[in-house]
Order: structure tokens, then C-alpha cells, then sequence
């Protein structure tokens, strides 16, 4: 029975002071590799978080880039440094080269400085203010598109429309050069560039300045930016030939928080005018 009661009251007594300290020394113990083993990981979870957010960003304004120059005017790109510059495309079709066996039609007559309208053969285009017709660019004196008076020509007021069966111009002094293989023609809007502002740490986007014979960098009129943190830009082209298409090569790297990527795109463009 006594035995017992002391066996009762031992039991009673609670933890001890010293008890008590290795058992927290033990916890801290833990917690200090558990934390030291886990830092590592939570790190790593937000470098891949870092680095796919570059990804991301340098794949959507390359994306971006890559759709507009798969719609730019055939011959119209250049580049000059980390400068690129194209001709948007808003709508093209094919214009009539001959009357019907009536005798009726309007067609496009290349040996006539005075013609000024053609009939459209197809679907109808469209054509905005402040658009103009472009008929066989091919980036050589004479047939340059970026040249006043070679193969763009101005449309007029009466000429704008969504569903047009017929494209209205304004003359100039002299016809149109060269009349097309495929009897094409396309309706462009003003020149567009990007350029790799490395100094600023950004990509750019510049529209809304006209066309220009040499390319103007930077050019004037709107410019936004297309994405931040640029550190690094090539940009090259290699002009088509018969075999192939043009290629244009953009290589971009972005860098943040400790984290940098680097990404690449090429980009056909067509050459068939």
C-alpha cells in the first residue's frame, strides 16, 4: 500500500526543470534542420516562379512581333541595328488586268499615269482611312514601298469602305511600275517598328509615323512599351529568295529578380509580292 502511494505521487510530480530544457533544446534542434532543409526548397519554388514569369513575358511580346510580321507587306522589312520596321497588310485581293469579252470592266492599266480605280476580282476588301494601295513591292529603286511615288498610292475619301468591289486611288504623276504576276494588291496601313531599347530596358512598339525612304531610328509618332526588364537583343533578317521565304531571327533575354532567360524566334516571311 505504501509503496503504492509513493509510486502515485512520483508519477504526480510533473517534468523537471532540466527535463524541461532538453526538451526544448531537442525542439529547437529540429526545427533548425527542419527549417534548413526547407529554405532550400521554398527558394527554388519561387526561382522556377521567377523564371517562368520571364519566360512568359519574353514568349508573349515575341508572339506578338511574330503576328505582325507574318501579316507585313511582302519586301517591306528592314532592319537596321536592334530596329525592325515593316508594312502592315490590312487587306489584299486581286485586281482585274483585262476586260471581259463585253468589253466592260475597269482594269488596273500600268501604262496610264492617269488611271486612278480598278475593279476587284473575289471577295471585296476592306479599306480604312488613311490606308493606301500597294501593287508589287519588291524592295529595289523603282518598286520600293517605302519610296513616295513608286508602287503606294494614296486612297481618297470616296474610296473608304468596309465592302469594296472596287479600289479608288489617287494618281500620281507617273503609273504604277510594275504590274504583279499574280495580278495582287494590297491595302497597307502605315510602317510599324519595334526596337530593343537596351539603355531604357524595354521593348518598343512605334506606329503612326509615315513612311519614310530610309529607316528613321528611333522614328517619331506613338510609341508604347512592350514588355520590361530587357537586358540583351539581336535582331537579323535574311531576305527571301526564290527557294524560301525571309527569316527573320529575334534572340531577347530578359532578366529580374536574380532570375534571367533568354528566348528566340524566327519568323517566315513571305516574299511573293
Amino acid at each position: 500500500m505504501r509503496r503504492a502511494t509513493e509510486l502515485r505521487l512520483r508519477c504526480a510530480r510533473g517534468v523537471t526543470l532540466v527535463e524541461m530544457i532538453v526538451a526544448i533544446v531537442v525542439t529547437g534542434i529540429l526545427v533548425s534542420l527542419t527549417s534548413m532543409f526547407g529554405r532550400w526548397q521554398i527558394q527554388s519554388y519561387f526561382d522556377v516562379a521567377n523564371r517562368a514569369e520571364l519566360t512568359d513575358a519574353a514568349d508573349t511580346a515575341l508572339r506578338r512581333i511574330a503576328r505582325d510580321l507574318q501579316a507585313a507587306l511582302p519586301n517591306s522589312v528592314r532592319v537596321t541595328g536592334d530596329f525592325i520596321e515593316f508594312v502592315p497588310v490590312r487587306d489584299a485581293g486581286r485586281y482585274r488586268a483585262m476586260q471581259t469579252p463585253a468589253a466592260t470592266g475597269d482594269i488596273l492599266d500600268f501604262s496610264l499615269a492617269a488611271d486612278n480605280s480598278f475593279d476587284v476580282l473575289g471577295p471585296t476588301v476592306a479599306v480604312a482611312a488613311g490606308e493606301e494601295l500597294a501593287v508589287y513591292s519588291l524592295d529595289i529603286p523603282g518598286a520600293d514601298v517605302y519610296a513616295a511615288g513608286d508602287v503606294r498610292r494614296a486612297i481618297p475619301a470616296g474610296g473608304v469602305g468596309a465592302v469594296r468591289t472596287s479600289v479608288v486611288f489617287t494618281p500620281t504623276a507617273s503609273a504604277l511600275p510594275l504590274a504583279s504576276p499574280m495580278n495582287r494588291f494590297y491595302i497597307v496601313g502605315q510602317p510599324v517598328t519595334y526596337r530593343c531599347d537596351l539603355g531604357a530596358g524595354v521593348l518598343r512598339r512605334h506606329w503612326n509615323y509615315g513612311f519614310t525612304a530610309v529607316q528613321p531610328t528611333p522614328p517619331a509618332g506613338n510609341t508604347a512599351i512592350l514588355v520590361n526588364g530587357v537586358t540583351a537583343c539581336a535582331i537579323s533578317y535574311a531576305p527571301g529568295v526564290q527557294q524560301r521565304n525571309g527569316i527573320v531571327s529575334i534572340r531577347l533575354t530578359l532578366a529580374g529578380n536574380g532570375e534571367a532567360v533568354t528566348l528566340m524566334q524566327q519568323v517566315d516571311v513571305l516574299n511573293s509580292p
